[in-house]
């Protein structure tokens, strides 16, 4: 049975972001007042520090997974930029082992989060420390097309360096509509990269500006409003039977064939998101 390979140091898993880096993520995230690319790289780096934590648990530091963060964008003349977005000693690297990704925060700032105090059980406000390998940064278009041509590529060489693997999970964040090109071949010659276990996985978030329904892994484009939103289903693998039976004992409670699409995200969504992402592999 496909999709059932034990992640460990010689079997590693693989996580591949593609973060829409457009000027229309500077727009307000799902009806808030905070901007799309922030919210998303807060998403992101809060995702990096818990994969760093499972990696150490049991007080070993474990390199069972390769981690990517690519973005993509256009400049002033509408050429396409696309590559590495981790910062510090981790820049310019397309794929970065946990342990190194565990060592090499760009930095490590101060933050407000919400907590329940443990004496009274209110929620309350407290400073904390978070690492930081992602910065928040948008401009110009949407080479959507592009920069899943540089996923291919990237992939295809891990896969050649890892082909007994549980098959990479790539997951794609946008907030707009592919500006050069139609990106479903792109996706479709994506997804048809395998290794032994079964092919590479695409999960698609499209991210909100206004505050409306969700539709979160469904099996079925009836629902969407447009051509953008079912070519985005379209993209989104078919989550395998056996994620969707372990998705459902936790209470998701998932349909058959039901695809890795979430569209109209807001943050909690988003978060939704990168969870069922990560757990696809991770059991």
């Amino acid at each position: 049975m496909p999709y059932t390979q034990e992640i460990s140091r010689q079997n590693k898993a693989c996580f591949l972001f593609l973060v829409d880096q457009s000027f229309s993520m500077t727009e307000p995230l799902g009806g808030s007042d905070e901007r799309k690319c922030d919210k998303l790289v807060e998403a992101i780096n809060a995702w990096l520090y818990n994969m760093t934590i499972r990696a150490a648990s049991g007080g070993n530091l474990r390199d069972w997974m390769d981690i990517g963060v690519i973005g993509y964008r256009t400049d002033q003349q509408n050429n396409p930029i696309v590559g590495p977005i981790l910062q510090g000693e981790l820049a310019g690297k397309n794929l970065v082992p946990i342990t190194e990704i565990e060592q090499h925060p760009s930095r490590i700032q101060d933050a407000e989060q919400l907590m329940p105090d443990p004496a009274t059980g209110e929620v309350v406000s407290v400073q904390v420390q978070v690492p930081i390998w992602v910065d928040a940064y948008a401009e110009g278009g949407t080479p959507m097309c592009t920069a899943f041509y540089k996923a291919h590529e990237i992939l295809t060489q891990w896969i050649a360096d890892h082909p007994k693997s549980f098959p990479p999970v790539v997951i794609h964040i946008t907030d707009g509509e592919s500006m050069d090109g139609d990106p479903l071949p792109y996706a479709e010659s994506l997804k048809e990269l395998n290794t032994d276990d079964g092919n590479v996985l695409l999960f698609n978030c499209n991210l909100s500006n206004v505050a409306k329904d969700s539709f979160l892994f469904i099996n079925s484009s009836e629902l969407l409003p447009d051509d953008y939103a079912r070519t985005l289903f379209n993209m989104s693998s078919v989550l395998p039977e056996s994620i969707v039976q372990r998705a459902n004992l936790e209470g998701m409670n998932l349909q058959n064939n039901a695809r890795g699409m979430v569209f109209n995200a807001d943050m909690v969504c988003l978060i939704k998101f990168l969870d069922l992402g990560t757990r696809v592999a991770l059991r």
